[in-house]
């Protein structure tokens, strides 16, 4: 926008009494510049002959305008709904369900004003009761099943043990003596019986404790409320010494869980040996038939894919031994068989192994007449 004193540069102060402006093309070019060309001052002409008709045809129209009417029929209504028609069974349903409410209040009611605090202090009794002998039957269970556990695992515990003692040698073929062949890895061996030991005398310290006594409610008149009450109290002691047991039976089970694996990741390290001792052995006796080296191999794998607790591990472990032997057995056999072989291929003559024996006569002295007697000549 052009400011003020462009558009009067004679200022505000000007005389005006000196006649025209100087410059009055230059101030109606500022004004077009700052407002914009002038508008023309008459509209458009709009033809005479259109504003005629249009008065001409609203005219007309008001001439021949006739009301209109809308009848009632032309009306659209909704359609009507059917009245119901009463139905004989659902009003009966309705009015027994009706009864059934209010009689069910009505003996509700009654039983609230008729019953006693000493009756509902005896249902809540009965459901302690029934909780404590429902927790004295589970504790019993438990208490007999680690018990049994322990029974049992003690036995497969040495059973186990001496079967590791008398599987791991077999008496040797080739002596007389008492001399045994080991046939397995005396470390391994070692580690194995140290843990079941182990495994044995934890077994040995776990003491079970016996069992609260079952609970047995006393004579009490269900109509006392003192006497319900001291029976509801009896029974709570009970629950918190039943809950007591229960814990300290869990703890039984938790720490004999604990006890088997360490014993059982012995056991299976000592099985893992087992098939290199089969392969030690075939290089020890080579000469052994080939079909009883596959045996020995085939016990040692089954030693170390089956589970050595119980008895059948204990037949696991005798077939292994007893195929060691069998090969160390077979082993003596062909090599006396090479000894006697060789013996035969090599015989003497009887000269040679009886030499004759050697003369110890004296060939000066003479042999005494056997007609005479000592001191005894010829004349």
């Amino acid at each position: 926008m052009a400011p003020l004193s462009d558009l009067f540069p004679d200022g505000p102060r000007a005389d005006l009494s000196a006649g025209a402006p100087r410059d009055d093309h230059h101030t109606v070019w500022r004004l077009r510049e700052m407002i914009g060309e002038p508008r023309d001052q008459r509209g458009p002409a709009r033809p005479v002959a259109e504003t005629d008709a249009l008065i001409r045809r609203v005219e007309a129209a008001a001439r021949t305008a006739v009301p209109i009417t809308i009848s009632v029929d032309d009306v659209v209504s909704p359609p009507k709904r059917s009245r119901r028609t009463v139905d004989p069974l659902t009003t009966g349903a309705a009015a027994l369900a009706v009864l059934a409410v209010i009689a069910a209040a009505a003996v509700g009611g009654v039983q609230m004003a008729t019953a006693s605090p000493a009756a509902s202090s005896v249902t809540a009794l009965e459901a302690d009761e029934a909780a404590l002998q429902n927790g004295h039957q589970s504790l019993i269970t438990t208490r007999d099943r680690i018990i049994a556990d322990i029974a049992s695992q003690t036995a497969d515990a040495a059973l186990l043990r001496g079967a590791l003692l008398n599987t791991s040698t077999v008496p040797d073929p080739a002596s007389d003596r008492d001399s045994v062949i080991e046939v397995t890895d005396p470390a391994a061996l070692s580690t194995a019986l140290a843990a079941v030991d182990a495994y044995a005398a934890g077994l040995a310290t776990i003491v079970v404790p016996e069992a609260p006594a079952e609970y047995e409610r006393g004579d009490i008149d269900e109509e006392s409320l003192a006497e319900v009450g001291s029976a509801i109290d009896s029974a709570q002691e009970q629950i918190l010494a039943l809950d007591a047991a229960t814990t300290e039976m869990r703890s039984i089970r938790t720490q004999l869980d604990a006890l088997r694996p360490p014993a059982d990741a012995a056991v299976t390290a000592y099985a893992a040996t087992f098939a290199g001792n089969a392969e030690a052995a075939a290089s020890r006796y080579p000469d052994a038939d080939e079909a009883l080296q596959t045996a020995l191999v085939e016990a040692a794998a089954q030693v170390g894919s089956t589970s050595l607790w119980g008895a059948a591990g204990v037949t696991t472990l005798e077939v292994y031994r007893d195929a060691f032997a069998a090969v160390a057995a077979d082993q003596l056999r062909v090599e006396i068989e090479r000894q006697q072989g060789t013996r035969r291929s090599s015989p003497r003559t009887d000269a040679e192994e009886t030499p004759p024996p050697a003369d110890t006569t004296d060939p000066g002295s003479e042999t005494p007449d056997p007609g005479t007697s000592d001191g005894e000549g010829t004349p």
